[in-house]
């Protein structure tokens, strides 16, 4: 079967899209393993955040928001247009991998970024983790008693080798059988393809 590695980051409005193009090339009946590997782009943003009004002016920022949504339309994506701060993603990222341990993966991500991009709540911050958590079934006891034992620190280090070994530079980054990239969330036909083409 083939194998897709999508390399993403919470805090990443382009990889909430991705995971409704994965969820679309699934209904439409393309056989393929998804590895989701984190990558923590930014790990000196601080847990409150940063504005992104100080990046780029507030009419760019929404203007981008705007477009997002549209790209996002075809899969039920949409984005809050305020959105206006740039999160720390680091305890989500750890908190995903507990998810994923009990067969939530997919509901906690989904949920992590609507938090992010819809809600505009800070995913930095333990209590927003554990609201979502709560929210989608998680012992969130067990799952912050595993964060914070550092259970998961090893598997965001062998993520980040697997970063170095593909040279990944931005995300997402679709990547099918270790060989070709794709980068642009807008070819969801060139995705289709070299899947379909890999089998």
């Amino acid at each position: 079967m083939t194998n897709v590695k999508v390399f993403f980051d919470f805090n990443c409005p382009f990889c909430f899209i991705a995971t409704g193009i994965v969820e679309q090339l699934k209904k439409d009946g393309v056989n393929f393993f998804i590895e989701w590997i984190p990558y923590e782009q930014y790990p000196e943003i601080p847990f409150e955040g940063r504005n992104l009004y100080d990046i780029f002016s507030k009419d760019k920022t929404i203007k981008m928001f705007k477009t997002l949504g549209k790209y996002g339309s075809p899969y039920n994506i949409s984005f809050n247009e305020n959105v206006n701060i740039k999160f720390n993603s680091h305890r989500a990222l750890l908190a995903r991998e507990y998810a994923k341990s009990v067969h939530k993966y997919s509901v906690f991500s989904r949920e992590v970024f609507k938090t992010a991009f819809v809600d505009i709540k800070n995913i930095g911050e333990e209590s927003i983790i554990n609201d979502i958590g709560k929210k989608v079934g998680l012992d969130v006891e067990e799952m912050n008693r595993n964060i914070d034992s550092g259970k998961y620190d090893e598997k965001l280090k062998i993520a980040y080798e697997l970063v170095d070994k593909y040279n990944i530079e931005e995300v997402p980054t679709f990547l099918i059988n270790d060989e070709t990239k794709i980068i642009n969330i807008r070819k969801y036909k060139r995705i289709k393809d070299a899947i379909l083409e890999a089998e």
